[in-house]
């Protein structure tokens, strides 16, 4: 008898399944003028899948972006240097997104960038975080960090923070003028 409720179960849920999961209709893919829309492709990209000329995972991207963020915190006058890093790491960013346009690691990893960006206080920095915004803004409006994006890129400047450590050479740093 028990094998017999299983077997009805299994039954009643594959065909419950089948309905649910069942293709849309011809009909259901015509747009309001009666043309066909396309499907967009949503792909997560695998980690273990390269981009860019230094052929970067996606933990990679991720892990230089956070490294030359904390070489810029430790060390802010040698903050140029690190771009052409950033710059390779950028291309990568590009072309995960050409391959992957909608997965959902993209708005936060180039968040990260524009926060990277934002800790370099030169007209490059500026000029890239305003930059790497618009295309968080046009590629990715609804992502949910947005609103500290607009922040970031609204107080991006060339002057460095009051009260932030001035760093002279030899890494010691120097103490902040008084104001």
């Amino acid at each position: 008898m028990k094998r017999l409720i299983a077997c009805v179960s299994l039954v009643t849920a594959a065909t419950t399944a089948a309905t649910v999961l069942a293709p849309a209709k011809p009909a259901d893919a015509a747009g309001h003028h009666g043309k066909p829309v396309a499907q967009a492709k949503c792909r997560v990209a695998p980690a273990d899948e390269y981009f860019g000329k230094l052929k970067m995972s996606i933990l990679g991207i991720r892990n230089t972006i956070k490294d030359q963020g904390l070489k810029v915190d430790y060390q802010p006058d040698k903050a140029e240097t690190t771009f052409n890093a950033i710059a390779l790491t950028e291309d990568a960013i590009h072309d995960w997104e050409h391959k992957y346009p909608c997965d959902s690691w993209l708005p936060g990893t180039i968040y990260a960038l524009e926060h990277y960006y934002a800790k370099i206080h030169t007209s490059d920095g500026v000029r890239h975080v305003h930059a790497t915004y618009a295309w968080l803004r046009r590629d990715f409006p609804r992502a949910r960090m947005m609103q500290v994006a607009m922040r970031e890129n609204s107080t991006a400047s060339a002057i460095p923070p009051a009260g932030a450590a001035v760093v002279t050479t030899g890494g010691v740093p120097a103490a902040s003028p008084a104001p």
